[in-house]
């Protein structure tokens, strides 16, 4: 009850105050409440989503249908999150999601994993010794860059890079770096082929596009439009 409460407190408080909108079922660490009272965020839409202590956002970001995020996770500008069932979280280094992603439901984006050189794979530390050491062990941050797509029941492993602009089909289980521009799928996830020619990507990476702010964008309708050549 006291749960409910405090979150129901907070999202009354941010609707209120901040240009964030924030449904009353949205659940929140209060270390993730003070962030958002102090940031300077935009057009912020958390709707219903379960934020962890550590999650960092910025302008445009916006939670559909409950994912899950918490951690030392930072996301870009303008993406979008979907749930039900997606889970980003890092413990150990961190999960960074670029600007203009759009990751759907049943996503699994997990920074860390657990150790089996020990005498067991559960986390004896956390659960027994009521330590701050942890059983829990990381091939590295998860570095997802800007305009990425993930479809739906893909899960995304610890230490991986995923290029800007790439897909990942569904139901995909990424267990290596993905190349820019790139669409792959499977498990594990292989190169079906490129997204376009290198013509197109060469234009792409010129324009920074993803760089643009709100008012840049609205200049250039024709551009978003344009369909360019993947032959």
């Amino acid at each position: 009850m006291k749960r409910f409460i405090a979150n129901l407190f907070f999202a009354l408080f941010i609707n209120i105050f901040k240009r964030i909108k924030c449904s009353f079922n949205v659940s929140m660490s209060h270390n993730v409440f003070f962030y958002l009272i102090k940031s300077k965020l935009k057009d912020v839409n958390l709707r219903d989503a379960l934020l962890g202590t550590g999650v960092a956002l910025n302008d445009g970001v916006t939670f559909f249908n409950k994912p899950e995020v918490f951690g030392k996770v930072i996301i870009g500008k303008y993406t979008s999150i979907s749930g039900p069932s997606t889970r980003i979280c890092a413990e150990v280094n961190q999960v960074i999601i670029g600007s203009f992603c759009s990751i759907a439901s049943n996503v699994v984006i997990q920074e860390f994993y657990h150790n089996y050189d020990l005498a067991t794979t559960y986390n004896m530390q956390a659960h027994f010794f009521r330590s701050h050491e942890s059983d829990l062990i990381s091939k590295g941050s998860i570095i997802i860059e800007d305009d990425v797509w993930i479809g739906s029941n893909s899960v995304i492993l610890s230490g991986v890079k995923i290029g800007r602009g790439a897909i990942i089909g569904a139901g995909s289980v990424v267990t290596k770096d993905v190349e820019p521009y790139a669409i792959v799928a499977g498990n594990p996830a292989k190169k079906i082929r490129e997204r376009f020619s290198s013509e197109s990507i060469s234009e792409l990476e010129a324009s920074k596009w993803w760089e643009w702010d709100k008012t840049e964008i609205l200049k250039n309708e024709a551009f978003f439009n344009k369909k360019f050549s993947n032959d």
